[in-house]
């Protein structure tokens, strides 16, 4: 077949192998693919009937909804299927399953590991860590992983590099944004699902409420601590996601429209 091609037709093949060859060793080097860089939209339904207490909750979600193209008004969240993806990614699409992940998420979640792993790396000796995560994790393999994620500061670099941070020191701010956003999400996924009720759901986003206004006093603060958080969990996935979000993050603090600007911080 390719035998009987004309001489231009062996150039343009050329040319298409080379553009091809290129490409692909370029998304190799950089180590992800080109992320898609959405524009906020901030969708609202007509049918949105929740409290003003019960919007700034679901504002904490605000960055991983606009991913999703969630509205920022109701306690649904687009509809079963997509909810009920998700759900299943994180092993949490039957009742029992996202029980369990909740509670966790309200006692412990990824703070645990970050509080502890961020003040041991910071205040210890390198030759104690591995005595130290043992003694407070076991062999906690997720535990570990997260000791190579923070020794090796790539979240730190990796939010600079995005100006999302500019002072070390700004890693101090902890990830309980992160939980707080993390609760919202899923419980607004499992009640479209079904697999919690209302009022299950609206108890789950006040914990949340409480959690973030327990440990940050503006969106400003509280918007740090998710995003260094968002980076410290996702460094499993790949970059161009991790560069979806801080781009949408970036809107969504900047954006005068944003539910971080429209919806004031409670006093207490």
């Amino acid at each position: 077949m390719l035998q009987n091609l004309p001489w231009y037709g062996y150039v343009i093949l050329a040319i298409a192998v080379i553009s091809y060859a290129y490409k692909y060793f370029k998304t190799a080097k950089e180590g992800y693919d080109e992320a898609d860089l959405k524009k906020v939209k901030f969708k609202t339904s007509e049918t949105g009937t929740l409290t003003g207490e019960q919007l700034f909750a679901i504002a904490l979600y605000t960055p991983l909804a606009e991913w999703w193209g969630a509205d920022t008004n109701t306690l649904t969240f687009l509809d079963p299927k997509s909810a009920n993806r998700y759900l299943k990614g994180w092993y949490i699409d039957t009742r029992e399953g996202y029980w369990d992940l909740t509670e966790y998420f309200m006692k412990d979640g990824r703070r645990w590991y970050y509080d502890f792993i961020y003040k041991m790396i910071n205040t210890q000796p390198e030759e104690n860590w591995e005595k130290g995560m043992k003694d407070y994790f076991g062999n906690n393999e997720r535990a570990f992983n997260y000791l190579k994620v923070l020794k090796s500061n790539k979240v730190r670099n990796e939010l600079k590099q995005n100006g999302l941070i500019t002072f070390d020191d700004e890693m101090d701010s902890g990830i309980a944004g992160y939980d707080a956003a993390i609760l919202v999400g899923q419980a607004r996924k499992a009640y479209t699902t079904n697999i919690i009720t209302e009022e299950e759901a609206l108890k789950v986003i006040k914990f949340a409420r409480e959690l973030a206004l327990n440990h940050f006093s503006s969106w400003e603060e509280f918007g740090k601590s998710f995003i260094i958080g968002f980076a410290f969990d996702q460094q499993h996935r790949e970059r161009s996601y991790r560069e979806e979000v801080y781009h949408l993050y970036k809107q969504v603090s900047e954006n005068p429209e944003s539910p971080w600007n429209t919806l004031s911080w409670p006093n207490s």
